[in-house]
């Protein structure tokens, strides 16, 4: 078992396996305990098998980016390593994903939104302060820890930026959440994540995407060009979050990336600013 270069020392044989809890065709994912310490991690193994140079380059990126990251909103990694068939990285266990509650309980009240809705905040900041775009946010990439606590996670498609490499143009990520820019595969920036946030609240709130439909030419479509249909109990506050009236008032569902609510005015918006759990 051979350890990844700069990660904490450690193998397989240092965890007992619980059980499995994910399983998908990045590979498996399982709940164990660390020995000695009571720990309880995540586990998960990426088989090599079928994959790239370039796949396995990305897998090593992520590993180096996930080690790197410390923060209360972010998944941290315990451990890494490889044998000759496959990867193995080991991360604090979260309770669950986003996902899972979008689909027992469709929707969220608005309260409820605004709290994850810091904590994504709060995690975004810390990427692109890092100059990290996430790239997949996604549903199933949010997981929901103890007390509540949002834990962003799942950075195979993240990228480091450099700081002459603001501008990108390579198309990663999950269609539903993509920003317009990305959909038409033009030159695109951290406000993709932003938009990409929007979306996610907004289907936490409604229940489902402002943008749906099984067809991905349909929904590309409806994502460069369709205008946001809002729901009668949404309040003025987090409305003006999710979209502009005005450039004075931007929002993060702008389709022009350059008139979509950034750092440092994010930070300072009320819905994210104001209210309980500040």
């Amino acid at each position: 078992m051979n350890r990844v270069v700069g990660a904490p020392k450690g193998n397989v044989d240092d965890y007992h396996v619980i059980e499995l809890v994910g399983e998908g065709s990045f590979g498996k994912v399982y709940k164990a305990r660390r020995k000695f310490t009571g720990q309880i991690t995540a586990m998960k193994f990426i088989a090599k098998h079928g994959k790239t140079d370039k796949d396995i380059k990305s897998l090593r990126q992520e590993i180096e980016i996930l080690r790197g990251l410390k923060h209360d909103n972010i998944i941290a990694m315990v451990d890494a390593f490889e044998t000759k068939s496959e990867f193995c990285v080991v991360t604090e266990f979260a309770q669950g994903e986003l996902f899972e509650i979008l689909e027992d309980d469709q929707c969220l009240p608005e309260e409820e939104v605004r709290a994850i809705a810091r904590q994504l905040v709060k995690a975004l900041h810390y990427l692109h302060s890092n100059r990290i775009i996430h790239r997949d946010m996604k549903p199933q990439n949010i997981l929901i820890g103890a007390r509540k606590v949002v834990k962003l996670c799942d950075f195979g498609f993240a990228r480091a930026m450099s700081s002459n490499t603001m501008v990108l143009t390579s198309i990663k990520g999950t269609p539903l959440y993509m920003a317009p820019e990305l959909v038409q595969e033009q030159p695109y920036n951290h406000t993709v994540d932003l938009w990409s946030l929007g979306v996610i609240l907004y289907e936490l709130f409604v229940g489902q995407p402002p943008f749906y439909t099984n067809s991905i030419y349909s929904l590309i479509q409806k994502i460069v060009r369709d205008p946001l249909k809002w729901p009668e109990n949404i309040s003025p506050t987090f409305k003006s979050f999710l979209k502009a009236r005005s450039l004075i008032t931007l929002g993060l569902l702008n389709k022009k990336p350059a008139e979509r609510l950034t750092w440092p005015a994010l930070l300072d918006h009320p819905f994210v600013r104001d209210g309980p759990g500040r």
